[in-house]
């Protein structure tokens, strides 16, 4: 792995997703991509035997043996198979997720009176994502998560309307007010009824031709054909 740059900031990050969260200038980390649907979790090994498995972005029961007592069965984001003990331990859920920025910016899982780990999430220019143990004491582990996706980005997509959505709500208010308010001056200053109480009627029946006049006129290259004149046209005169 070449170009490691480790995250380091002082300001929060606040969640904003199941596995993301945006700083105050608006840009932030989306770890959804780090594995792909139907993948398998990220796996660490430590030279005790012990092993950790981790799904950043929701629960799942994945575990390598059915046989072992297994708090992780139940579902799990980060789970421990503790070599002494042989067994399985939930070390996180998806609900417990917080983003904290200590020393850089993890994602944390406290258990009160039973576990407290850190994932902390390092920025690669590397291709792939890579799950390392790092240190453990008695109450508190640290893992390692070397990634792409650690790597800060612009979220305004995820957190916020795009410019896109914004103009098709604008288009959509100023249509709705726009046929709103002609269809009541033409009901109750014009009296108008039928169809005629809708504003411009004349234009949006002749809407049609005028669309198909405009892509014949493209097609011949945006030249005006002749054509014979239309009686009620000044030519005819």
């Amino acid at each position: 792995m070449v170009g490691l740059l480790e995250l380091t900031t002082a300001n929060e990050c606040k969640r904003v997703g199941d596995c993301s969260c945006e700083f105050s200038d608006g840009t932030g980390i989306n770890l959804r991509p780090v594995i792909e649907n139907g993948g398998s979790p990220l796996h660490a090994n430590e030279t005790n035997g012990n092993a950790y498995y981790f799904m950043p972005c929701k629960d799942i029961q994945y575990t390598t043996d059915d046989n072992t007592p297994n708090e992780c069965s139940k579902g799990y984001t980060l789970c421990k198979y503790d070599a002494t003990g042989k067994r399985f331990l939930r070390l996180g859920e998806l609900k417990e997720t917080q983003f904290t920025t200590d020393d850089g910016l993890h994602l944390s899982y406290i258990k009160p009176n039973q576990s407290i780990t850190h994932v902390k999430l390092v920025c690669t220019t590397d291709k792939k994502s890579y799950f390392f143990p790092d240190s453990t004491d008695n109450v508190t582990t640290h893992l390692l998560l070397f990634s792409p996706y650690a790597c800060p980005i612009v979220m305004e997509d995820y957190s916020k309307p795009s410019t896109g959505t914004v103009l098709l709500i604008m288009l959509f208010v100023v249509s709705v007010s726009y046929f709103l308010i002609g269809a009541t001056v033409n009901a109750f200053y014009i009296g108008a009824r039928g169809a005629e109480i809708i504003p411009h009627v004349d234009f949006w029946r002749e809407l049609p031709s005028l669309v198909r006049d405009g892509a014949q006129f493209l097609q011949n290259g945006c030249r005006v054909t002749n054509r014979a004149p239309d009686p009620d046209s000044y030519d005819a005169i």
